[in-house]
């Protein structure tokens, strides 16, 4: 039986001031969602976040056409690369406020191609890195119903704000259903995972019998020691954004309409009580890499069944 996962909401330590920018969007709605999105990052500036989280594809509300084709022709008209005209201006938003933002963006990349990002921004306005999101169901992925390519590596930024600085992650929705999305970005040291979303959510406090994604974010946070951000859309999908804690513990959950909501998280004390321990709280330090690469390389599973065990 696991130990108590050590204190860590009652310590002085400076804390991650976060702002939930839960934007309403209208599919294709592009001008409009864009002074939105402007509006909920003056607002959380305004409430003192130093780091601000917008939903999944935000600026086009994460529309789809009436086919593959309808959709492709309609994104290539508003979809933007890190420097296009909107992107840029939040991206100066960034420098002006001095808070650092993560976008959730349709990205136009090299060679016709789109992705469904999260870029990066820091406090000074510079482009840390974009996260193109790596699992894709097959109504968004190109290879099936839909326009994105998926993504191929994960992201972590290293975070100077003006009263701490940290190792933070991202991913995009379904990615978090995914066991090795949360299991790698913990690897590459982060204590805090931004997740822009774009799918209708259930209420935390209901006790549900299938393991729905709030659940399963819960366990994510858990099993890797970490916060998660889960920002949605009002409007275009019912909000409840939310937090959890590295004890898969709900923090915080908005409601269905629009709403910028500022949360102070102890990340600093996470990574003095729980990171730095060897072993952690929840067995990250008993893994076993070297067990698990026999299993999970490709041709690894067929291989391995064929060993027979030694007796005796």
């Amino acid at each position: 039986m696991n130990p108590a996962l050590p204190d860590i909401y009652s310590d002085s330590q400076p804390r991650l001031k976060l702002g939930l920018c839960q934007v309403r969007t209208e599919a294709w709605d592009v001008d409009g969602n864009f002074q939105r999105t402007l509006q909920a990052l003056e607002e959380a500036a305004a409430q003192g976040a130093e780091l601000a989280i917008t939903p999944e594809c935000v600026l086009h509300g994460y529309g789809f056409g009436e086919n593959q084709e309808d959709t492709k022709h309609r994104l290539a008209k508003v979809a933007e690369s890190i420097d296009g005209p909107r992107v840029t201006a939040i991206r100066q938003l960034a420098k002006r406020k001095k808070m650092a933002i993560v976008l959730g963006f349709a990205e136009r990349g090299a060679h016709g191609l789109f992705y469904n990002s999260a870029a990066v921004f820091s406090a000074q306005g510079e482009i840390l890195d974009v996260y193109r999101k790596v699992h894709c169901r097959t109504f968004e992925q190109f290879a099936h119903t839909g326009v994105f390519t998926p993504g191929d590596r994960f992201v972590a930024a290293d975070l100077k704000l003006t009263s701490l600085s940290f190792r933070m992650g991202a991913m995009i929705c379904f990615d978090r259903e995914i066991t090795e999305s949360v299991r790698c970005l913990r690897a590459m040291g982060v204590q805090f995972v931004a997740c822009p979303l774009a799918c209708e959510t259930v209420c935390m406090d209901q006790n549900l019998d299938y393991a729905h994604n709030e659940m399963i974010t819960r366990c994510r946070a858990a099993e890797n020691e970490l916060f998660i951000a889960v920002i949605n859309h009002a409007g275009r999908f019912n909000g409840g954004s939310f937090v959890v804690g590295p004890g898969g513990e709900k923090v915080v959950q908005l409601g269905a309409g629009p709403e910028v909501r500022t949360v102070a998280l102890p990340v600093l004390t996470l990574a003095a009580k729980v990171h730095s321990r060897p072993l952690g709280w929840m067995g990250w330090g008993y893994r076993r890499p070297d067990v698990y690469d026999r299993h999970l390389k490709p041709g690894a599973i067929k291989a391995v069944s064929k060993k027979k065990p030694r007796v005796g």
